[in-house]
């Protein structure tokens, strides 16, 4: 039963991990498309909420916050987001990019690439952990066969 379970279980890690290193790159690659395209701005958090909000039967905290950027055909617009960065305040600059048609399409790109990194190195690391395992099935393998003979 034993001897079953571990190669399922070795290809499900690898499963997941294809598809972690898959939605990073996926990320990093949308981000690096919306660099060609958006504008570059500095963003002040202007008001920061943390909410109790009951969802799903369980009470969860909501971080809002609202950033104000300028823009350079609009004037200075303001945005309400969801924060899921504990650590933000009233005051903090943020990079923001916007698209120049739509201002109100704003991507905070340090934010989005530590969650794609994120997701590329738990990727490379459930991958990696599956071939050491099938590396050293095959040398115990071997030793098994040479103590025997």
């Amino acid at each position: 039963m034993s001897t079953m379970r571990n190669p399922i279980i070795a290809l499900l890690v690898l499963i997941v991990g294809i598809f972690l290193l898959g939605g990073g790159t996926a990320g990093l690659y949308s981000l690096y498309t919306a660099s060609q395209n958006y504008e570059r701005t500095v963003g002040v958090v202007r008001k920061f909420q943390t909410k109790r909000i009951y969802r799903y039967r369980k009470m969860r905290y909501e971080s809002r916050m609202q950033v104000v950027y300028p823009t350079t055909r609009y004037g200075e617009l303001s945005v309400s987001k969801i924060s899921y960065c504990p650590f933000r305040r009233v005051g903090d600059k943020l990079m923001i990019w916007y698209h120049p048609d739509h201002p109100y399409e704003i991507r905070f790109p340090k934010s989005e690439c530590i969650l794609w990194a994120f997701l590329i190195v738990f990727g490379l690391i459930c991958i990696i952990v599956v071939f050491i395992l099938k590396i050293s099935g095959i040398a115990n393998e071997t030793n098994k066969g040479n103590f025997n003979n």
